[in-house]
């Protein structure tokens, strides 16, 4: 027994600390916990990744460790397949050369990296594993050295580890460029883009944004038609600040009705409460009293609004004066749809001022902001949506210079 175990610390110390990777996605936890018993039997020591984040540092110790191992074996499943952790670790060290092993455990068909790749059979009793394992091992050569230069890095495959960053409570400017420059890389695969959306916008609401990242961030999110970002449609109106009702799909162009537009909230988040049902909007006031509470709130919400405006259709709107045709377009519709008279008539042409409520606030629709032209004559398109009908139709306002501001005509 003595000489046994002196045999298998003999052999241990000359594979070194680390001899064989072993990638796996979660639901395959088990099947891959019996190959690490098998090879710690023919004196093999393991590392073991799900292809999962756990921490900050997690896919540069993943990287380390693949650099480091021998042998890299993959547990072949439709999860694995389907895995980004899995796949860039197995592409990873196929570029260093890492001799490779699979274990089909379910039948899906094999990646082209792993096509001369050696079969690992777990079938049958640990008497018959073991020695097949030992006899396969045997087969492969001793690990060479790297290459030189190595190559690149995959970046890091999910996002759960930008989600981390971003919710530091301290984020340097290089930080926050580094990460929105890798999430907009995200936006190209349909898999990451939604994540990756929503992790943008998390960004862009941190109080200490650096303005060139919001300058980027502005343009990124601008109103425009985006992917549906749970593929319910093929394209879905971003307003610039949240998902919308108003849907593209098979050729058609209409408001989703009854179903709620998506959320851009990270996945991990506690879904927050839906917002209060819209009420009724009073008509004018006639008392002293009650116009001086619609002015005051008024103000209020044009405060409030003003903070969340986004200025992204054209760049030079990001660094433009407050007389922006794209500021007063997004402050008529958000006092359009909010229902505040005295905003509403404050962005309003001199002639149409005296009839801003009747032109504008009736009937009661909701308005979406869908582009401001760059070219003369200025005007701005909206898609006002019927919320009894769930009817849009496309609106189209001139916008017009008087007394040093834009402002906004019915005609």
């Amino acid at each position: 027994m003595r000489h046994q175990q002196g045999a298998v610390r003999t052999l241990i110390a000359e594979l070194g600390p680390l001899h064989v990777f072993v990638c796996h996605a979660a639901p395959d936890r088990e099947a891959a916990v019996r190959l690490r018993a098998d090879l710690a039997q023919v004196g093999r020591q393991v590392a073991l990744d799900r292809g999962e984040p756990n921490g900050a540092q997690w896919w540069d110790t993943v990287l380390a460790r693949l650099r480091r191992c021998s042998v890299f074996v993959l547990l072949l499943s439709p999860e694995s397949a389907r895995s980004p952790g899995c796949m860039a670790e197995l592409r990873y060290a196929a570029a260093l050369g890492k001799p490779l092993a699979v274990v089909r455990l379910r039948a899906v068909p094999v990646p082209g990296e792993l096509a001369g790749a050696a079969v690992i059979d777990l079938t049958g009793g640990t008497a018959e594993r073991v020695p097949r394992l030992r006899q396969l091992l045997d087969t492969f050569p001793a690990a060479g050295p790297l290459p030189q230069p190595l190559p690149p890095e995959p970046p890091v495959p999910y996002l759960d580890v930008f989600r981390q960053q971003i919710d530091e409570p301290v984020l340097d400017q290089r930080t926050q460029l580094s990460i929105t420059a890798e999430l907009r890389g995200r936006l190209s695969d349909p898999a990451q883009r939604a994540g990756a959306w929503a992790l943008l916008v998390r960004m862009r609401n941190r109080q200490d944004i650096a303005a060139p990242v919001a300058a980027v961030l502005e343009v990124v999110l601008a109103p425009a038609w985006q992917p549906d970002p749970e593929r319910r449609v093929e394209r879905r109106y971003w307003d610039g600040q949240a998902w919308t009702t108003l849907v593209r799909h098979e050729g058609r162009e209409f408001n989703e009705r009854r179903v709620p537009p998506p959320e851009a909230t990270w996945s991990g988040d506690v879904p927050s409460a839906a917002p209060p049902p819209r009420q009724p909007r009073a008509r004018k006031r006639t008392s002293r009293e009650g116009s001086r509470q619609w002015v005051v709130l008024g103000v209020a919400v044009a405060l409030v609004l003003a903070a969340g405006v986004v200025f992204a259709f054209l760049l030079p709107a990001l660094t433009a004066a407050d007389d922006d045709p794209v500021k007063t377009a997004r402050t008529f519709v958000d006092a359009v749809n909010v229902g505040d008279a005295a905003a509403v008539e404050a962005v309003t042409c001199e002639r149409d001022r005296p009839q801003a409520e009747e032109l504008f606030l009736a009937p009661d629709y909701r308005l979406t902001l869908e582009r401001v032209t760059d070219s003369e004559p200025q005007s701005l398109t909206v898609l006002a949506t019927d919320p009894r009908s769930g009817v849009t139709a496309r609106r189209i306002y001139p916008l017009v210079r008087e007394s040093g501001q834009w402002l906004v005509c019915a005609r």
